[in-house]
């Protein structure tokens, strides 16, 4: 996959909406606020992903997750769609660092 493409291309999924038991139980071990709020964003090619969730209704939390469940970075947003983006860009940023 492209890095430059990953921002437009990730598909974010419900908490509720994750079929595999192992990926709702390695997204629900990084949720820190709600996992009615949760959504995940996967790339295909690695094992790293991005959360948001809701902290409070004007608060979102962004999060990349990498391989082994380790928090790589996170943040904060005012929305669910500026929290994605920010989610989204620092997954891109990761996938697009030298091996």
């Amino acid at each position: 996959m492209n890095p430059s493409h990953l921002t437009s291309d990730l598909a974010w999924r419900c908490f509720e909406n994750i079929s595999c038991g192992a990926e709702a139980a390695c997204a629900a071990a990084c949720c820190a606020f709600s996992l009615g709020t949760l959504e995940v964003a996967k790339t295909p090619d690695s094992g790293s992903f991005a959360v948001i969730e809701r902290k409070q209704p004007e608060i979102w939390r962004w999060a990349v997750i990498g391989d082994g469940g380790f928090l790589l970075e996170e943040g904060f947003e005012p929305t669910q769609e500026e929290a994605k983006r920010a989610g989204a860009h620092a997954l891109q940023d990761i996938h697009s660092q030298p091996q």
